[in-house]
């Protein structure tokens, strides 16, 4: 019986709480639903952007649609001295468009700038912003703290309040949707060859081979040609509808197939970083380092890292113990198995203020990983393919495709 696809969990209206003056979270969200746009995700709703002093002393104040990019104008030019409220209802009502048009089209994420005077006696979006929360849609806008009361009484507390920083608004979003993000940045390619092996499987296109470890060993004693009449069913399909497996199955083999897709994007030959293994970013930590999952030669290169493990070892954790050793934790060295196997976002909300590391050949090496909480990569990227696939193929691990390749490690900007 198939199995029903993977949807993303819902998200609680997200707040971002400021005190006098709103420029800087104006700038914030403005940059987030950029973000997001430029990444594929369909977001919608209004930002404002406030411009220099106009001929009464006073900025001028518009509403930018996020979708369009169409400016409405929200300014009253009251004069010099006046102390009145100089955000335009009429202009406000306007651009409430913006938003309904975002809502009849479901987009991702609906953008509302701020809930403030207009909003909190029910005017302004405020009937907008609710039928959207009603919908399901996600809603991320902004509240001075002085009207912090009326926001929850609108909600009924059905909220989340953020800090007004950009991790903020990522951890709302969630590490959930990191699946959907790295497949919607896949270009589509035609896919030469998908290979399944024992232990390991691979997708491969004119630009490059990807692969990934299976989270379901074959079945013992499993008919000679088996893997190849298996990998029949993604004959003649893309790369980018490959990678979707990813973000939307919950078949072992569907999703290893689909990271293996999304390496094959990610993981060319011309990623540059830095070279050497991914478990080296850690020898100098002096706190308590958690590793998740098994790694060779891991005694000799982290003797005091306490290791996590679904089959633990003498020595090791069983599963069960990320909730103790994550929180609180130094540093986190994390297999790239739990991307595929969908653990990955929990231990990423459990280890949060961690410096975290994501290890392993199948490890995806792009920078779009690091809003989520990861800080390091280290993949492998093929240089000799036809070695890769028959290690593969005749049911070797990454220790033997290894050498047939090189390890990159990633780094997010220190700034970023």
């Amino acid at each position: 019986m198939p199995l029903p696809p993977a949807i993303l969990p819902p998200l609680r209206p997200g707040a971002v709480i400021h005190g006098p003056g709103s420029h800087g979270v104006d700038t914030l969200l403005d940059g987030f639903s950029a973000e997001l746009k430029r990444r594929g995700f369909r977001v919608g709703g209004l930002v404002q952007r406030n411009h220099g002093p106009g001929d009464d002393c006073a900025e001028r104040m518009e509403l930018v649609d996020v979708a369009t990019g169409h400016a409405y104008d929200i300014t009253q030019r009251l004069g010099r001295e006046s102390q009145s409220c100089r955000v335009d209802p009429t202009g406000v009502a306007e651009a409430s468009q913006a938003i309904r048009n975002a809502v009849a089209s479901g987009v991702d994420l609906l953008v509302v700038n701020k809930f403030a005077g207009l909003e909190s006696h029910g005017d302004g979006l405020s009937d907008e912003m609710l039928a959207a929360i009603a919908e399901g849609i996600p809603v991320l806008t902004s509240v001075g703290s002085r009207y912090l009361n009326e926001w929850q009484t609108a909600t009924g507390g059905f909220c989340d309040l953020l800090s007004p920083v950009a991790d903020a608004l990522w951890r709302w979003w969630g590490p959930q949707r990191m699946y959907q993000d790295l497949m919607q940045g896949v270009a589509d390619a035609d896919v030469r060859r998908v290979v399944t092996g024992d232990k390991w499987v691979l997708v491969e296109t004119a630009d490059g081979l990807g692969v990934a470890a299976r989270q379901a060993p074959a079945a013992e004693g499993a008919a000679v040609g088996a893997a190849e009449d298996t990998a029949q069913r993604w004959t003649g399909r893309g790369l980018r509808d490959l990678a979707a497996m990813a973000a939307q199955s919950w078949d072992p083999l569907e999703i290893a197939v689909g990271v293996a897709a999304l390496n094959a994007h990610y993981n060319r030959p011309d990623v540059t970083g830095v070279p050497g293994n991914g478990l080296d970013l850690f020898a100098s930590v002096e706190g308590r380092v958690v590793v998740i999952g098994g790694f060779p030669q891991l005694a000799r290169r982290l003797p005091r890292a306490k290791v996590i493990d679904m089959n633990p070892q003498e020595g090791e954790y069983p599963e069960a113990a990320c909730d103790w050793l994550l929180p609180g934790a130094d540093a986190v060295a994390i297999t790239a198995s739990a991307f595929a196997n969908r653990t990955l976002p929990r231990l990423l909300r459990v280890s949060a203020g961690a410096e975290v590391a994501m290890v392993g050949p199948g490890t995806p090496l792009t920078p779009r990983l690091f809003d989520y909480g990861i800080q390091s990569l280290a993949g492998f990227v093929a240089i000799d393919r036809e070695a890769v696939v028959r290690t593969i193929a005749g049911g070797g691990g990454s220790r033997d495709f290894h050498p047939y390749g090189r390890m990159v490690t990633l780094h997010r900007p220190p700034h970023s």
